[in-house]
Order: C-alpha cells, then sequence, then structure tokens
C-alpha cells in the first residue's frame, strides 16, 4: 500500500507541471482569441460612428473605436486609461485611394471610411519556443450616410 501511494506522488508530480503549462496557456490563447474579436469590433464600432455622422471627425471616431475595445478586459492602456492601440482613419471613394470630390457623397459619387485598429499582444508568461508577441490588425470599410 505504502509503495503505490509513493508512486501516486511520484505521478502527479511528474504530471502537475504539464497540467499548469496546459492551463495557463489555454488561458493565454483565449485571452488573445478575445483582445483579436475586440480589436475588429473596435474597427467596425470607428467605421459605423464615422459612416452615420456620429462622430463627424476621424479623431472622434479613433476614440470610438478606442472606447469599443476597452470594454474588454486585458488591453494595455496608456496614461490617459485608452486603449494602447493604433488607429487609422481614412475617407476615400471606392478605389480606396482618391480624395472624396463631393460633399455630401452621392449614390452616383459615393465615399467610404476605412477604420484600421493595430494592436500589439503580448502573453502572460513568456513562453520558450513559442512566440510570445502578436499584431493584429484589423479593417473595416462602410460607405458613409448623410
Amino acid at each position: 500500500m505504502r509503495e503505490e501511494l509513493g508512486q501516486s506522488l511520484i505521478e502527479l508530480a511528474l504530471l502537475l507541471p504539464i497540467l499548469v503549462f496546459g492551463l495557463i496557456g489555454g488561458a493565454d490563447l483565449a485571452r488573445a482569441f478575445a483582445l483579436q474579436l475586440a480589436v475588429q469590433n473596435g474597427a467596425r464600432a470607428g467605421a459605423e460612428a464615422y459612416a452615420v455622422n456620429q462622430s463627424p471627425s476621424a479623431q472622434l471616431a479613433r476614440d470610438r473605436a478606442k472606447d469599443e475595445m476597452g470594454r474588454t478586459p486585458g488591453f494595455t492602456k496608456d496614461a490617459f486609461g485608452k486603449v494602447n492601440a493604433f488607429v487609422t482613419v481614412t475617407i476615400a471613394e471606392a478605389d480606396g485611394v482618391s480624395d472624396c470630390t463631393v460633399s455630401p457623397p452621392t449614390v452616383a459619387d459615393p465615399c467610404f471610411v476605412t477604420v484600421q485598429v493595430q494592436y500589439t499582444f503580448q502573453t502572460t508568461i513568456p513562453w520558450p519556443l513559442i512566440p510570445n508577441v502578436a499584431n493584429f490588425n484589423r479593417s473595416t470599410t462602410m460607405r458613409l450616410f448623410y
């Protein structure tokens, strides 16, 4: 009986580190997935706010995108409490390059807003042999409505 108890203790001691690393790795993976979805939602919210004229400037659209991302816990934040992400707002014609020539845009000559969000994710633990940093880069394009 005593030998079996010792064997169980050795098996637990050998298996416990693998289980702990599996749990922490799964938590990191789930956190990365949630933050990636939040980056996509932030790009969508910024583009939507600009497109329907709730945020009539690029800065307000950037703030709307960061506010949307800030609702998901786990983002790194700057000194002002905003999500530490790089948000770009571009307004262009259908080709994505030319500036809008008609203001307000019409059905015949539409304008589009593109909000691109870039965020650098870092794992909780620096894992050996596995990348510890991932760059999330998402963008959303919507037609302007006036």
